[in-house]
Order: structure tokens, then sequence, then C-alpha cells
């Protein structure tokens, strides 16, 4: 649109023509004219206009005459107000207006133009401006691409997943079998994989599985936000109504609509993976088609300013796990998850603790904090930790044969050999109470001795509690080695008999 000052600026400071004048300005050299008599007939000059808005320029030059008549507008702030009753309609407004000043009122048609710029000002909008790696918009498509499946020949319908970064317009797409909370995270997860990084923030919709509650205060779904805390990130999810809060998303998927499956509409796939390949060509496509508004494209962007922005990823992906209800610790201190009894430390008996089923591993989480992690069981079984047990049950849990043949077997081989010998029954259990006591023997006596006790008895051939205990009651002397020297063998005499003195007599 010319501007009046700039037309009045080459009227009153140059030598140009009408025409020429016309010409620069896209306007006809009659229009130039008329100004140029109006302002000769004015005693005005440029000084004084150059500092004039263009409002009172239009004002000073383009006076209504007389014989027109300055139509009369409502209060439209009341017009407004009234247009919130139910069934109102402007055409019953227009009419009242105008029977309240006949004369002066607007048209209809000019009514409406009126009223609708005026509730452009009730609601300007902000444009938005985001960060490098500050957040980035994720949602659902409505429409829908397909598959055939090679078994039976019928079309599959999935869902696409679109996210998109907010300051560089990075966009990433995947097809997934439904929107169930397993799939939209393993979404997120492959979305955080290609960008190389996560956003601090991550703005989705109010579908469930990103919301449990909806509203002022939403409520994000459990798996959702420990997915979110695993990489460092928050959740933010839009307001209810509010499709500005979400129009990147929405940008994003229109865009993938429309250069994604349109494109795609002509081949034919037949698995889920062969899809997604096709996507993810597409995908690269559009991040690398040159902004029509900006310099670059989404690529160039996002690697000079928003790669190195966003949060590094963890050492390992997140694994998706399901979520159990509160339950108290028993006096056993074991949990009851998916028909498998979990142990967790006896001091947690009584508190309130939840359960996190993953495929391969359960972990047990009591105010936030994990207090126990074991490897997934088998139903109608119990996996027990030794560190969660008192020192009490847990002397009483080695009581077992593979237990106490482990310790003989540190005492020494004879010991080894005594243990043993107790469990060589036909019931081995019978044997526990006896190998009790050779332990309170070894602490009572030391290993050394109880050693050299069962060295004894196993020479003889007793190998019961008894001996045992007789040998470390009466342990074997040594030799006296000087004694041993001292000692003279006697010299033989006729008074020492020979076996033959005892023999028998001939013929007796």
């Amino acid at each position: 649109m010319t501007s009046l000052k700039e037309l009045l600026r080459l009227v009153l400071t140059t030598t140009l023509s009408n025409r020429q004048i016309g010409l620069s300005l896209g306007l006809s050299h009659n229009t130039v004219n008329r100004y140029r008599h109006l302002a000769r007939s004015q005693p005005l000059s440029w000084e004084k206009l150059a500092s004039s808005s263009e409002d009172d320029l239009d004002r000073l030059f383009n006076r209504v005459t007389g014989r027109r008549m300055e139509k009369q507008h409502p209060d439209w702030a009341w017009v407004h107000e009234q247009m919130q009753i139910p069934g109102m309609t402007r055409t019953v407004l227009w009419e009242e207006y105008r029977r309240s000043c006949p004369e002066r009122a607007l048209a209809y048609s000019q009514f409406s133009h009126y009223y609708r710029r005026y509730l452009r000002t009730l609601n300007p909008t902000m444009r938005q401006h985001h960060a490098p790696g500050d957040r980035a918009f994720v949602d659902f498509s409505g429409k829908r691409p397909s598959y055939i499946d090679p078994c039976n020949g019928k079309h599959v319908p999935v869902e696409l997943f679109v996210g998109v970064l907010g300051h560089s317009n990075r966009v990433f797409a995947m097809a997934c079998p439904n929107q169930r909370v397993a799939h939209w995270i393993h979404a997120h997860v492959c979305m955080f994989e290609a960008f190389g990084g996560a956003p601090r923030l991550v703005v989705p919709d109010n579908l469930r599985s990103a919301v449990t509650k909806s509203g002022r205060d939403p409520v994000i779904q459990r798996t959702y936000q420990d997915m979110a805390a695993h990489y460092g990130t928050a959740i933010l999810p839009a307001r209810s109504r509010r499709p500005r809060d979400k129009a990147k998303a929405e940008g994003g998927v229109l865009i993938v609509q429309r250069w994604v499956l349109l494109c795609l509409r002509h081949r034919t796939f037949f698995s889920l993976a062969e899809l997604n390949q096709a996507i993810q060509e597409q995908v690269d496509a559009i991040n690398r088609r040159p902004f029509k508004k900006m310099t670059g494209n989404r690529m160039e962007r996002f690697e000079a300013e928003e790669r190195a922005a966003l949060l590094p990823l963890p050492t390992t992906p997140y694994v998706l796990g399901e979520w159990t209800a509160s339950q108290v610790v028993p006096t056993d201190y074991h949990v009851h998850l998916d028909k498998h009894w979990y142990s967790v430390p006896f001091s947690y008996i009584g508190r309130a603790v939840e359960g996190r089923l993953a495929t391969h591993y359960v972990e047990i989480y009591c105010a936030g904090v994990r207090i126990a992690t074991h490897p997934r069981g088998k139903t109608d079984e119990t996996t027990t930790d030794p560190g969660h047990m008192p020192k009490a049950h847990r002397t009483y849990a080695e009581r077992t044969p593979e237990k106490f043949l482990e310790w003989a077997e540190q005492v020494g081989p004879a010991t080894s050999a005594f243990v043993k010998h107790q469990f060589d029954r036909q019931h081995p259990p019978l044997g526990l109470p006896c190998c009790d006591r050779v332990k309170g023997l070894a602490r009572k006596y030391g290993v050394a001795e109880l050693e050299a006790a069962a060295q004894r008895a196993v020479d003889i051939c007793s190998l019961s509690e008894k001996t045992l205990r007789a040998f470390l009651r009466h342990p074997r002397r040594p030799v006296d080695q000087a004694e041993a020297e001292d000692s003279v063998e006697l010299p033989k005499h006729d008074n020492i008999r020979g076996g033959d003195y005892y023999a028998p007599a001939k013929g007796a």
C-alpha cells in the first residue's frame, strides 16, 4: 500500500512530474496531481509534514465533505457480549442497531466486516520463538498409512507418529501398529535416537497414551513420565482447545501427510518395516528441502544450531516396563508381581512399594527409589536375595547339605569326608543337626583341632559325632623326640623267654 507521506515528500521536495511520481509509487498521475493541488492550496511545507503520522495526513488531505454523513458504529464490546447468548445471530443485532439510528447505520455487510475486525483484536497471535534444543512437538496423524498382510492379503492400517523440533523444524515420522503406550514410547525412543539427543521439553497432545487426566492440571501417564525421566526431559502437554500450543506438531503432521502419504499412495508395502523404510526416505527429503521464506533447510539448521543444544542420550536406551499397583510389603518381605514372589530388604516391611515389570527383569520402588532388582521369574515361583534377609533367616537358610559341604571343604579333607558321611543316608536332611553341632565344635576348639580329630576318626573308620568329640577332648600328644632318642634297647639274657617257651610240649 502506497504511503501518503511518501507521496507528499516526492511532491514537495522533488522536481519529478506527476506521471513520474505515479510510475514510482504505482499511482495514477491524476491522483498525484490532486494531492499536488491540495498541498499548494495550503501553506504547507515538507518540514511541517515530516513529523506527521499517516492518520494525521489522511485527515488533513482527505476531509469528509459536508454532504457525506458519517456512519455511526455500535459499541462492538456490547455486540460481542450479546453474541455469546445461545442462538444469537449477527442479523438480529444488526436489525436492533439499525432501528436505533436508521439514517447513520452501517449496512449489514459493513456491520459484519467491522465486527470480524474487532474479533481479531481480542485474541492477537503471538509468534512463537523456540530456543535450540528447547522442545519437540509430537502427535499422531489423523490420516493413516497401511500395508498388506502377505498371509491373507488384507490391508493393515497403522498409525503415523510425527515429531518436530521447535527451533530447526526438523521432522521425524514413523509408522506404529497402534496408539497404545508401548508403541507411543517406542516412537519417542526412535525419535531421540534419530535426533542424536533429547529436547528439554516434549509437547504432546492430550491423547490417552500421554496423559491419564487432561485439563488445567494434567496427569502424565506413568510409563511416559518414566521414559522422560530416563532421558532427562520433561512432558508439557498442550492445553486443551488451544491449537496454537501445538501449531508446530499440526504443521509437521500436515507436511508429512502431503509429502509422505501422498507421495507413497501408489506404492504397495508388505510389512511395517518396509513401510517405515519408505517413510524414512521421504522424511529425509523433507528435511533437506530448502525453506521458502528462510535460507537453508531443516537439516542444515539442525546441524548448525540445534544438535549441540540437545540433551545427550543415556548410555542405554529406555526399556519399556509395566508399572503395577501399589502394595504393602508383608512380614515375609516378598511382594507378589505377575504371579511371582520377589524379595525386598526386610527393613521395608509394612511400607508401600510399586513394581516395574520389564521384559527380562523386575524393579521394585519405594517412594520413587529403587530398592530391589531381580531377573524375571517364572509363574508360581519365589526369588529371594540373601542380602534382603535378616541375619537369623540368612543363617537358617544356609542349613543345606551343599552349604555344609562347601564349609567343610574349606576346613580340610578329613572334615569334608566326615560331613559327607553324615549325608550318606536315605534322608540326607537328617544329617543337618549333626553338622550344626560340628560347626559348633569348630568354633569351640578351632578348625585345626577339628581337622586333626576328624583325621583320627577317618583313620579308624569311626565317623560318628561321639568319636569326634572324644578325640577333641583327648587330643593325640606329640612324642618327645629327646625321650625317644635316649631310650636304649635292653640286652638279651637268660631271663628272657622266647616264643618257644610258651609252645605246648610234644606229645602232650
